[in-house]
């Protein structure tokens, strides 16, 4: 069973699902995933578009940085801790593994040609989605120190600019609803 050691370190691992209108697809999105993979500061898992036509056909391409070799040893590492997780058990997670290597080694997120048809299904007509799987490689580096500081992750989460503006919407009403009423009661 695949485990994660010190000298094998995998950076923290995002899925992103992006919806694209097909009329403003230019390569830009390909362009900026391969230059952020070629500085190094991610790896491409997995990436795969589905493309809903205006004539209501489906277009699908996928892609990855990785080798077959290393397409079925991130397979393994993945089914293993799904496995885990829904097991409980090194059985299950054993089992994991053997399914998560063979899935994705051999298709996009492990998906068939008939699962892919059925995502496609709640696309809109001249619409792409595009699930990408990437791991933050600038992060290793910050990981081994964690590791080697015997430290552990308390928790995590990605905070969206939108979200920041929401936050100071509400804290600010907040401070107007705290100044109206201290005025009031003064």
């Amino acid at each position: 069973m695949p485990t994660e050691t010190r000298e094998q370190v995998l950076g923290p691992i995002q899925l992103v699902a992006i919806g694209l209108h097909n009329d403003n697809l230019k390569g830009q999105i390909a362009q900026a995933l391969k230059a952020a993979s070629a500085s190094g500061s991610i790896r491409v898992l997995d990436a795969l578009a589905i493309q809903k036509t205006t004539d209501g056909k489906i277009k699908s391409l996928g892609g990855s940085d990785l080798t077959p070799s290393q397409r079925k040893n991130y397979g393994a590492l993945v089914g293993a801790l799904m496995g885990l997780g829904a097991s409980g058990t090194v059985d299950g997670a054993e089992a994991g593994a053997e399914l998560g290597e063979k899935a994705f080694a051999k298709q996009n997120f492990g998906l068939s040609k008939a699962d892919i048809k059925a995502l496609a299904a709640g696309i809109p007509v001249d619409r792409t989605i595009l699930l990408v799987l990437f791991e933050h490689r600038w992060a290793v580096d910050l990981k081994k120190a964690l590791l080697s500081a015997n430290g552990e992750m308390l928790a995590q989460g990605f905070i969206q600019p939108e979200t920041l503006v929401e936050f100071g919407e509400e804290l600010g009403a907040a401070r107007a609803a705290t100044q109206e009423y201290e005025h009031a009661t003064a």
